[in-house]
């Protein structure tokens, strides 16, 4: 290897790095528009998108059937269409060249655009540059071995993904003539496979004098690893890596995608790391600086799909566990070199984004979405959401809510707490958050009904509230129905029903969404049914009632879905924890899978997720045994939340003196915050809960609030298990950010 080529050291555990985004709260943007093939016959439309400035580029491909049905004679043809924007509008301009594939080597393809510059790879790769009369194709004479899909146009050059054996990439640039041409071969490994007609080349990216090529294994070194190569200027591009970037310790997936910002390199890992970003060292190479993720990097947005960037942003194709569908997440740059997730990209009506990603200043194209439409975006110039907002009604009477008239609303005890309790059983009432005017909105609330006067009376929420004729809501009916309802201009559309019977005087923990076109209604965490709906675009939250009495408690009012940091009921194996302590961890198989904890030497704490600052966390506990007592010392099982490491997290605890307790650890000190008399029993299951939302700290056994208090202590972190001296099951976890 060349001598000029230096490997990043990275000594560093991956669990020893944390995102720098973990606790954004990032805007939902929905497509301006879509458009898709502007010809029927050419039906593979848009695999790969472009865009630069007003114009964009979409592949497009079509097939002709042999008329005596041989399919060995069909034959394929390939070009691209280019569109120029009009509004939110795109418009076709014109068919590029179309080529026909060779059948026995076919070519992916690719488009990529910057400044003037297109690059268009079908059977061939053309070179278009944008002059006074228009785009024209410019001469070329490229030699090329085995493209792949990823072709990139930056700075006046275009480099290609390449290699039938290596994984090579190849720099296109213009010559003295105006003849584009292969000015170098960035040299990489031999593949493992050997060589082979049907090889194509793998992720690459160029940035000004950097690129990276991606190494996905080798003949002699089977390491993935991401080879950096720089030019210069005086003498052009070194063939050899400058450097070169292998996975950190623990990592379970490297190198799927990369990208480099100049000269930022951002390499696609998995769920637990995210994205990997590395830095020049001066005279150490390339190390891991940091890595990147959105909250729900545990429940499989982690690893990217594909990547497109700018100087500002880095987007990122990725799988949304809540929507069940892929979206694009978007992270700005801050000054300091870190990124904040500002942005969630999500196609209507439940569908997903595809992988074909290109960003032109905020405006944005997705293609590849396999339905052949390309679906078009505009990041605004303020991403950022309003606060959240939380009521807990330990102050005031309802202060900050508009009451409608003849309602009975009003703050009173119970138990622990005080809730907003609503008491008129004749008439439809509402309660209406004044300072809650926002776009994307979710309200979610402890809500216990008191009393149904009939099957068709209701409890609920609303969003959108912009007055009685305006809004969207979620109602809960005594008849066992749930129903999301549109109200427009005063008439009233069912949107969708399901089958859900609340039972007065039980507590639940009832949220409604409604994110861009999304509306959604879960109960203790259980999507219980959506619907896609247009309609008011903003307005405030609000409690309802419909000739029912209820009691509400711990609004909380926030501008994203529900984001799961991670949830299991162990079906699928343990999961990704970090185990620390003295603790034996492994699955137990019965009537389900449980998460058992057996060892009662001593501490034991199992934590996992993305670290937040609001967060809701449950699980199902049952005491196998204590250990056998030392003195007074207390033993215990429990749940923790804003776990920083294992000096600092609050943790909800069952104990052997037959008590519930809210506690905390910071910097290794154990400071009881509530304490109540609560019975604990062996081969008993807990359904438990604990609430980190700003400083307000909740304890639930059972469903029931048991302990209540505040604290400023620890602001972000994650969760999970923890016990002292107690071997414990565990089931169904879940940590969310409300």
């Amino acid at each position: 290897m060349h001598s000029a080529f230096r490997v990043a050291l990275l000594c560093a555990a991956t669990t020893g790095f944390w995102s720098e985004t973990a606790a954004a709260r990032p805007v939902t943007l929905e497509p301006l528009s879509t458009f898709g093939t502007p010809d029927p016959a050419y039906d593979g439309f848009a695999t790969d998108v472009a865009i630069d400035g007003d114009y964009a580029l979409a592949t497009a491909s079509r097939s002709v059937e042999d008329q005596g049905g041989d399919p060995t004679l069909r034959q394929d043809f390939a070009t691209a269409f280019m569109f120029h924007r009009n509004g939110t509008r795109w418009e076709l301009v014109r068919r590029l060249e179309e080529t026909q594939q060779i059948r026995t080597f076919p070519i992916p393809l690719a488009v990529a655009m910057q400044n003037g510059l297109a690059a268009v790879q079908t059977a061939r790769t053309d070179i278009w540059k944008l002059t006074a009369t228009g785009w024209v194709r410019q001469p070329a004479e490229l030699s090329v071995d085995g493209p792949g899909n990823h072709l990139v146009v930056d700075g006046g050059r275009a480099l290609s993904g390449d290699g039938t054996a290596p994984w090579n990439g190849l720099v296109f640039q213009e010559d003295s003539s105006g003849t584009w041409r292969t000015a170098a071969v960035l040299e990489g490994k031999q593949r493992a496979a050997g060589g082979d007609d049907e090889f194509r080349g793998g992720p690459a990216d160029l940035s000004g004098p950097w690129a990276v090529v991606m190494q996905p294994d080798g003949e002699e070194d089977p390491v993935p690893e991401a080879f950096i190569f720089h030019d210069d200027g005086a003498q052009g591009w070194n063939p050899f890596p400058f450097a070169g970037v292998r996975p950190p310790e623990g990592a379970t997936r490297f190198g799927d995608e990369v990208a480099i910002r100049g000269p930022d390199v951002f390499v696609a890992g998995g769920n637990e790391s995210g994205t990997y970003l590395f830095r020049e060292v001066p005279a150490f190479g390339f190390e891991l600086d940091s890595r990147i993720q959105a909250l729900d990097s545990f429940m499989g947005s982690g690893p990217a799909g594909s990547f497109a960037h700018t100087d500002q942003f880095l987007l990122q194709h990725a799988w949304s566990y809540d929507r069940n569908a892929s979206v694009v997440n978007v992270f700005q740059r801050r000054s300091n070199g870190s990124f904040d997730h500002v942005a969630v990209l999500a196609a209507r009506n439940g569908a997903s984004l595809g992988k074909a990603i290109s960003i032109s200043g905020r405006r944005v194209l997705v293609g590849d979405n396999g339905n052949g439409l390309v679906h078009y975006f505009q990041l605004p110039a303020t991403l950022s959401a309003p606060a959240r907002i939380q009521d807990t009604f330990a102050d005031g009477n309802g202060t900050g809510w508009s009451i409608s008239a003849g309602s009975a609303f009003g703050t009173a005890p119970r138990g622990v707490t005080r809730v907003l309790r609503q008491t008129e059983i004749a008439i439809a009432t509402r309660a209406v958050l004044d300072d809650s005017d926002f776009t994307g909105e979710a309200i979610e609330t402890d809500l216990r009904v008191i009393r149904f006067a009939t099957g068709s009376s209701s409890v609920g929420l609303a969003t959108r509230y912009q007055g009685p004729e305006n809004f969207f809501a979620a109602v809960l009916r005594g008849d066992g129905r749930v129903e999301l309802h549109r109200t427009a201009s005063g008439t009233q559309k069912l949107l969708a029903s399901a089958a859900f019977r609340m039972v007065p005087g039980r507590n639940y923990r009832v949220r409604f969404e409604s994110i861009g076109t999304l509306h959604r209604l879960l109960v203790d965490g259980r999507l219980i049914v959506d619907a896609d709906s247009a309609g008011a675009s903003h307005g405030r939250a609000a409690l309802l009632t419909d000739r029912s009495q209820a009691e509400f408690d711990n609004v909380i009012v926030s501008p994203t879905l529900k984001t799961t940091m991670y949830t299991t009921n162990f079906e699928a194996g343990p999961g990704p924890w970090t185990h620390t302590g003295l603790g034996f961890w492994n699955l137990g198989i019965g009537t389900s899978t449980i998460y058992s904890q057996s060892s009662v030497a001593g501490d034991a704490r199992a934590s996992i997720g993305v670290p937040a600052d609001d967060q809701i966390v449950r699980v199902r506990a049952r005491l196998d045994t204590f250990a056998t007592p030392t003195g007074t010392q207390e033993r215990w099982f429990g749940l923790m939340a804003r776990h920083v490491d294992d000096q600092n997290f609050y943790f909800l605890s069952l104990r052997s003196s037959n008590t519930v307790s809210l506690r905390k650890v910071v910097n290794g000190t154990v400071s009881t915050l509530a304490s109540a008399p609560f019975p604990v029993l062996p081969a008993t299951w807990y359904q438990l809960r604990i609430d980190a939302v700003g400083n307000t700290l909740r304890a639930y056994v059972n469903g029931a609030l048991r302990l209540e208090t505040t604290d400023d202590s620890l602001a972000r972190g994650n969760s999970g298990p923890a016990m002292f001296k107690a071997a414990t099951d565990f089931d169904d976890f879940s940590a969310y950010q409300p």
